[in-house]
């Protein structure tokens, strides 16, 4: 690396393996990706815009707008330099900066850019994969909120290719599903975390995975095996229960969006979602104990996510000095119930347990999450005419309580 004509970092080899494993460069783009860069293009009002994945001696720009997609020589890319800096770069006129005015596409042998602006494509693990930028042949300058928005953009450029990521890794264990049942377990868990990461458009991976499982049922080697046949059904049975939460909770979210309100068995909803996290509860070995439930009126699918967001956040966010304990309580009030779901975990400092309840905030950058799930689960209480609350569980920890009303009237 030390020869090397671009520069380069200390965890240039591990980016390098992440960058092979996101599968980038080996198949077609994410087709969301040519919306971003004209976004991007749109938004700090320049003719051009590319999304730029650095490989080991290339720069291979798999969306672009102002021209075609291409590559060149990493050692002829400005954004080869720009994924080694700690922070995006903006660069009014390129040929009065030293790390690029020699730059082919500055100096004229290439092109003649003059205004460039990008911000890194940094993973969750930390490496950076590339750059979103913007470019222009005439000297400008970004505005502090569209230098914001470039950054957001590029934030959402990773989130689409970690859904692509996780969409390949679920199809693969499907095509393998007949070798092991190791194989569909793995599936399941690619399943959760490709839930987790969606943003948008998730009907559309659903019917995919509902017809490679159909599918495998067919098979004669799934069909004769007991096992094979009961995790494919599980596949197939929790797609299901998925895409009535998406067509639910989208429903809610919209203008108009009805409950459908019955007597809930809560002793049942919660083994139901004990049984659904069964993975990352045996994963990190946490004991959920659930207390003496009661019969509720409410929209079971609603319940039923906002009951398994609180848990998840509890496994997620659990403390590692110790063994993790989550217990499931809904104490009877004079006028409804406090469900509780309360954990020995991280905590959350009394300043931030409303504020992690805005959409997409995260307090610990280190666990992987959209921060969406709080904010899912408050607007569930709200629509059931209750409220969602955070307190700090005795001896440390959070506990989570959806105080749901006796008669719910939903908002």
């Amino acid at each position: 690396m030390a020869t090397a004509s671009f520069p380069v970092t200390a965890d240039e080899p591990e980016r390098l393996r992440l960058l092979e494993r996101y599968g980038i460069l080996t198949a077609p783009a994410p087709p969301d990706l040519a919306s971003i860069v004209e976004l991007a293009a749109h938004t700090c009002q320049v003719p051009h815009a590319l999304i730029n994945i650095i490989s080991a001696e290339h720069a291979n720009l798999i969306a672009a707008i102002g021209f075609e997609p291409t590559q060149c020589a990493r050692s002829d890319s400005m954004c080869a330099v720009t994924i080694v800096e700690p922070a995006p770069v903006f660069v009014p006129d390129a040929t009065l900066d030293p790390r690029f005015a020699d730059n082919p596409y500055v100096s004229g042998l290439l092109g003649d850019i003059r205004f460039y602006a990008a911000s890194q494509l940094r993973t969750p693990e930390g490496p950076v994969l590339g750059t979103l930028c913007v470019f222009d042949t005439q000297v400008r300058q970004l505005t502090v909120s569209q230098r914001g928005a470039l950054d957001k953009l590029a934030r959402m450029v990773v989130d689409v290719l970690d859904l692509h990521r996780h969409q390949t890794l679920l199809q693969q264990a499907l095509q393998a599903a007949d070798a092991a049942r190791s194989e569909l377990e793995r599936s399941n868990c690619a399943l959760q975390q490709f839930a987790g990461q969606v943003s948008h458009d998730l009907k559309n991976p659903l019917t995919g995975i509902l017809g490679h499982a159909d599918n495998l049922i067919d098979i004669p080697a799934i069909a004769n095996d007991p096992d094979a046949s009961f995790c494919a059904q599980r596949v197939i049975n929790s797609a299901n229960r998925m895409r009535t939460m998406i067509e639910d909770v989208l429903a809610l979210a919209s203008a108009g969006g009805q409950l459908h309100l019955e007597p809930v068995d809560l002793n049942a909803l919660a083994h139901a979602v004990i049984d659904d996290l069964d993975r990352p509860i045996s994963t990190c070995d946490a004991r959920v104990t659930v207390g003496n439930l009661p019969t509720v009126v409410a929209d079971p699918t609603q319940l039923r996510v906002l009951l398994q967001n609180l848990v998840s956040n509890a496994l997620k966010f659990r403390n590692p000095a110790q063994p993790c304990r989550i217990i499931i309580t809904a104490p009877v009030l004079r006028q409804g119930w406090d469900i509780a779901v309360i954990d020995n975990g991280r905590g959350i400092p009394p300043q931030d347990r409303q504020r992690v309840m805005d959409m997409f905030t995260r307090l610990h950058q280190d666990v992987e999450g959209s921060g969406i799930g709080l904010a899912t689960c408050q607007r569930i209480a709200t629509a059931h005419g209750g409220a969602l609350r955070l307190e700090e569980t005795p001896g440390g920890g959070t506990t989570a309580v959806l105080n749901l009303p006796t008669s719910t009237t939903p908002n």
